[in-house]
Order: C-alpha cells, then structure tokens, then sequence
C-alpha cells in the first residue's frame, strides 16, 4: 500500500473484487482488535498525540501482540534491548512462514517484495497460501492485494481506536484482555484436535517455570527461550506429531 501504490492502482478490477472478499474475515478482526490497542495506547500508553502514533505504530508494525504490549512500554519506558528481544522473540515465526513463499515470490520488485514482507502476519499469511486469484490473473497482484488490504485494516482499526481513546472518557478496564482472550479461543479450539495438546503443554509448562523463576514483567523473552529450546530437544519426537496434525 505505502511501497507501492501505483502498481496495485494499476490492477484489474476482479482482481480487487477477489481480494478484497478473500480479506473479509481479517476486516472483522483487525479492525476490532485494532480499536482496542488504540483506545489503550491513548488512554494508558502516557503518550501526546496517541491517534498520530497510532498511525505510525500499526502503519510500520503489523503486529497485534506488539501493539497492546507497546502501551506498556510507553508507559515504563522499557529499555530498548528488552524491546528489541521480545519484538524477535515474537514474530520469529514469519521467517518460518516466508520460506514457504520464496519460490512462489522469486522474481519480484524489490519493493513489492519488500511489502509482502513487512505486512506478513498469520491471517495474511493463511490467504496468501489458500491463493484464491481469479483465472488468468496473477497470483503475486493477489498477494500484493490480500496484504494491503488487511493492512490498511489494522492502520483504520488502530488510528480508529486511538481518536475515539482521546476524545471520548469512559473506563478501559478489560479492554487490555481483549488479546489474551483471542489466543485463549485459539488455543482452545487447536487443543480440541489430539495430535497438537503437546506442543501446547509445552508452551503452558514453559510460561509456568519462567514465572516461577522470573518477575511478571520479565518472564515473556525467558517463556519463548524455554519453549524454543524444548522443541528444539525433542524435535525429532515433535515432526511426526505436527505433520499429522496438519493433515
């Protein structure tokens, strides 16, 4: 959308039909789930001019965790190392989704390549690889499309959520639990199926000993190392348990 306006303007109206309807689902969840970090952002992030750096925020980082978590780095200040840490930590996983595209993305724009890289995310992500372009048109274009589009989604959500945060008072409280409440759902419905209750363990059991070990507001970045490092021990255990689950 930012990198390369001209091109996606330049594109075939079905093309934008078929996108645009593909990325339905994300509109309902970005821009919920965008206007709850940005009425946090204005009203606990102890911040100036909360809607323009709610827009500079979503605009440059599409994540949805970093975003509410970025209303409590504003407000303590948290050391940058620590900010950088968890920001690796957290979206460590999109490398991991982007070898799975590189063949299908070798060839393009530097730019455009750029983009699809910064605006990957897991919802962007699941539609760029169900890649429902229409017949005769291309592929890439539709990615290209699919991620403005859920990105200019979190960027309205976000901007949204922030202008209402500071111009309407009215209490936040469990607002900030809008995202634990979202992974809450997703972990549920994925421990429903068997074959995934033991990568699932791990991470419970993880985030357990680290608070055992660790303050509440250090204990993120030792859970992802304690979890990374299990699943790297007992990969060779894991590989037929994840292959059957995504049969």
């Amino acid at each position: 959308m930012f990198f390369c306006g001209k091109g996606i303007l330049a594109m075939s109206g079905r093309l934008w039909k078929a996108a645009f309807f593909s990325s339905l689902p994300v509109l309902m969840g970005y821009t919920t789930m965008g206007m709850a970090a940005g009425i946090l952002l204005s009203r606990n992030g102890g911040i100036l001019h909360a809607p323009m750096w709610g827009f500079i925020t979503s605009a440059t980082s599409i994540s949805g965790t970093l975003q509410f978590i970025l209303v409590e780095w504003s407000r303590n200040q948290t050391a940058l190392l620590t900010v950088a840490l968890l920001t690796f930590c957290l979206n460590i996983r999109y490398a991991m989704y982007g070898l799975s595209l590189l063949e299908r993305f070798h060839g393009i724009g530097f730019w455009k390549k750029l983009y699809l890289i910064c605006t990957l995310t897991d919802e962007t992500y699941a539609l760029e690889v169900e890649n429902k372009y229409p017949h005769g048109e291309s592929s890439l274009s539709y990615c290209l499309l699919v991620a403005a589009f859920d990105h200019l989604y979190w960027v309205v959500g976000v901007t949204t959520g922030a202008l209402i945060g500071s111009a309407l008072p009215f209490p936040t409280k469990g607002i900030d639990f809008a995202m634990t409440a979202l992974f809450l759902v997703i972990l549920t419905d994925q421990c429903r199926e068997k074959n995934n209750r033991l990568p699932a363990a791990i991470g419970i059991v993880s985030a357990l000993l680290a608070r055992l070990l660790f303050p509440t507001e250090q204990m993120i970045i030792p859970t992802m190392c304690l979890m990374l490092a299990t699943f790297l021990v007992f990969r060779r255990r894991l590989e037929p348990v994840t292959e059957e689950a995504t049969l």
